[in-house]
């Protein structure tokens, strides 16, 4: 163990114990009695928030890095289903020529869930296979099921419609399946647009994405525990697991996740590999960006509502607790909107959620800072708070409107994200700008007022300029989530 590594892990023991210490001061000397509703809000927001960055930061105890497989004799025959149901044409034609020409023998298939003839004719124009059915039950995985009917292939590659493979993604990728434990091969969702929704230019030669964290970090841990997971598309997956869970779930909207979930529970294993082998279309816009979110949100409480992976047999400890945090992200994410609100609050409506000690404040601002600092230097400087923030306020209100799904178990449609060939929609959701605005307003008010009547910071002393302090940060913060999301419409008046 080099010390890089041992200085990773004496951060992660000191992160646990400051994160632990914390929640054990706040439910026991913070509390305001006289504002009790509020005081539980927020302690259940900062202990679900602190025990999902626990199960982070745990996530890099292990050292990364998988061996490279060595080359085996034995050749796999291969499927590689492309599953559609609206997208474009000329989409889909430069998908399944990128398929065709993958270096490894294989046979492409189109599912068309749409029964366009225009999919048909494509097919047969570039050779490739034509799987089509009379109905839509399950959606997408219904689709990938239906095709596993018609096809033999001992290894199957999945591509969304937008998602174009490298020439050498199978050779790449087939040597890990020399190992009959291994089920699923998974490489990242790259994106060739990178002027989406998702990124911002931050230099010349740095782009930030919204996914980096969870693609570059967060599955690359996890892979050491076994608990990454397929993601629906660009993987590599063995029928015979496949079959052994029964084929593609259908009872939930986030089938990769189930799947995966199902598949390590038999004992098999998964392997991420952390290398652009496919590059797909980036939501461009909101409207894109909350359909998808919104989808990934509902899926994973269903996922809670009806497999609890706490419960589900043939799962690793590690493995529990990892898919728990995946699918409680949205409750965090939902629920962070309390962060946001809550100094704007005590300034609108007197809400004081904690004892309004100096002393309180100051050490509650102490443990934020101190752990942020601990956090950077555990994932080696490679997440940027500030973007974060602003995409965690976006998806805030997104992930809110979710939670009715878990609490009502309402049956939830697949919703595909639209991609760039569907023109002439508008670029904005209206319900996804709701939590930015909410946000912005409460904060700019607070602003406002302070701008006309500074004696209701200054007469606060500490404990005002604080929360004032933060009023103006996210006040900034919900500003640019508000210019992020309505940026489409200000480009089209230029």
């Amino acid at each position: 163990m080099n010390i890089k590594h041992i200085f990773q892990r004496v951060a992660i023991a000191l992160y646990i114990f400051l994160s632990v210490f914390y929640v054990i001061w706040r439910t026991g000397f913070t509390l305001n009695m006289g504002h009790m509703v509020a005081s539980v809000i927020l302690l259940t927001v900062d202990i679900v928030t602190c025990f999902s960055a626990i199960l982070f930061v745990v996530s890099f105890w292990r050292r990364s890095g998988h061996a490279i497989p060595s080359q085996g004799t034995k050749q796999f025959t291969v499927d590689v289903f492309v599953p559609t149901y609206n997208e474009d044409c000329t989409m889909l034609k430069t998908t399944l020529q990128h398929c065709i020409d993958m270096d490894y023998p294989h046979q492409t298939w189109l599912l068309d869930d749409g029964k366009r003839p225009e999919m048909k004719a494509l097919a047969e124009t570039l050779g490739v296979r034509y799987i089509s059915r009379e109905q839509n039950i399950g959606a997408k995985a219904g689709n990938l099921n239906n095709a596993m009917q018609y096809t033999q292939g001992e290894l199957i590659a999945i591509f969304d419609a937008d998602f174009r493979p490298e020439k050498e993604f199978l050779t790449k990728l087939i040597n890990y399946f020399h190992n009959e434990k291994i089920a699923i091969a998974q490489v990242p969702q790259s994106y060739y647009n990178t002027d989406s929704f998702l990124h911002r230019q931050l230099s010349d030669n740095e782009i930030y994405s919204d996914q980096d964290t969870f693609q570059h970090l967060l599955l690359p841990a996890r892979d050491n525990w076994n608990a990454a997971y397929w993601l629906g598309t660009n993987a590599l997956l063995r029928r015979e697991a496949i079959e052994s869970i029964g084929g593609f779930p259908i009872d939930c909207v986030t089938e990769d996740v189930l799947a995966s979930m199902f598949i390590h529970s038999k004992g098999l294993k998964s392997v991420y590999v952390d290398e652009p082998l496919a590059w797909g279309y980036a939501t461009a816009n909101l409207l894109e960006y909350y359909i998808q979110r919104l989808r990934w949100a509902k899926g994973a409480f269903q996922i809670l509502r009806s497999h609890h992976p706490l419960f589900l047999k043939g799962l690793s400890f590690m493995q529990r607790l990892f898919y728990l945090s995946s699918v409680i992200h949205f409750f965090e994410g939902g629920i962070k909107i309390v962060y946001y609100l809550f100094p704007a609050f005590f300034f609108l409506f007197g809400v004081v959620p904690i004892i309004p000690y100096p002393s309180i404040i100051l050490s509650m601002l102490a443990y934020v800072l101190i752990t942020r600092v601990i956090f950077k230097s555990i994932t080696n400087r490679r997440t940027h708070f500030l973007l974060d923030e602003v995409y965690s306020v976006i998806k805030s209100f997104i992930y809110l409107t979710a939670q009715p799904a878990f609490i009502f178990n309402k049956k939830i449609r697949f919703r595909v994200t639209p991609k760039e060939g569907r023109k002439g929609r508008k670029p904005v959701s209206w319900p996804g700008l709701v939590g930015p605005v909410v946000i912005f307003g409460c904060n700019l008010a607070v602003i406002v007022a302070a701008i006309f009547n500074p004696y209701m910071v200054v007469s606060l002393g500490v404990w005002g300029w604080i929360c004032f302090g933060w009023c103006l940060y996210m006040g900034y913060i919900a500003y640019k989530a508000c210019y992020y999301c309505i940026e489409p419409l200000l480009n089209k008046t230029k």
